[in-house]
């Protein structure tokens, strides 16, 4: 009876050479394609496993394969998430936030925190903190200060998104601006702006009003509700991955972004439902002239 096929990983990388009735010629890379071996030298296990019988040729050759597993796991982590786009700002806190900040770095991507939308445009321009403590409302800094390609925030009560309007023109000056909130029990996620013609936070939210069937109590409630009991670890777990896919699809220009542009997901605990709904920008209202009364 042939022996039991076995995988013998190489050092330092996620790859593994399989050992097959005796023939080692084949490599699985961590991506999972299988690559077939050139001529592997007799004592190639011994010398990936550190063996002192693994010298010479063997050495040379499992040295050169691990540099090339190296260097396709280094090509793999640029296509996951592309170094022009790693600088991501995440805007509020909890365990939540946490758990998004740690797979986002775990994935390659450069995380900043703030604690909310006033703080993020107080690290840009250092002007934004004074204007909120006289009163006054923090705008956007001008093109091109951003560091950051995205930002991503979190809310965990209506309360906390106060000032995300502010933020709505992220993307008429190149960042991509994608938010998640919980109202009680339920949560969403906007869909991703990416310019100036995307619903923002604001846009969004007269949208599910205006198709709403009880908008003034949805309103009034909104504007009292404060946070709730913490999501459930199913709700957690499907909210973090919703935030994970759309960041992701925006780090690699993914062709689904498209969809992701006007596409409200929501998560209702309660009975484990998910839906979408589409959302699409309007152009916003003329200015009330107050003044055209005493010209008439």
């Amino acid at each position: 009876m042939p022996p039991e096929p076995s995988a013998v990983p190489v050092p330092g990388t996620g790859a593994h050479v399989i050992v097959d009735g005796g023939r080692t010629d084949v490599v699985r890379t961590s991506s999972g394609h299988f690559l077939r071996l050139v001529s592997p030298p007799p004592g190639l296990l011994d010398a990936l496993g550190g063996a002192s019988g693994g010298a010479g040729e063997a050495a040379e050759y499992a040295a050169a394969l691990r540099a090339r597993m190296s260097a396709r796991e280094e090509e793999d982590a640029q296509r996951r998430w592309p170094g022009p786009r790693r600088e991501v700002a995440l805007v509020g806190g909890g365990p939540l936030v946490d758990a998004v900040a740690d797979a986002l770095t775990d994935w390659g991507a450069s995380v900043t925190r703030h604690t909310d939308g006033a703080a993020l445009l107080a690290a840009v321009d250092g002007t934004a903190g004074d204007d909120r403590e006289n009163g006054g409302a923090a705008g956007p800094p001008s093109e091109g200060a951003w560091p950051w390609g995205l930002v991503v925030a979190y809310a965990d009560s209506p309360g906390e998104r106060v000032g995300w309007d502010r933020l709505d023109a992220l993307p008429s000056q190149g960042v991509a601006w994608l938010r998640a909130y919980r109202e009680g029990e339920n949560s969403f996620v906007d869909p991703i702006c990416l310019s100036g013609d995307d619903p923002g936070a604001e846009q969004v939210y007269r949208r599910r009003l205006a198709a709403s069937l009880v908008p003034r109590e949805l309103d009034a409630w909104r504007r009292a509700a404060a946070a709730a009991a913490p999501p459930s670890p199913a709700a957690h777990t499907l909210l973090t991955s919703r935030l994970l896919t759309l960041a992701l699809a925006w780090a690699q220009d993914s062709d689904t972004l498209e969809g992701y542009r006007s596409t409200l997901w929501k998560l209702v605990p309660a009975t484990g439902t998910v839906s979408e709904h589409p959302i699409l920008a309007y152009d916003p209202p003329s200015a009330i002239d107050r003044g055209a009364r005493q010209r008439v």
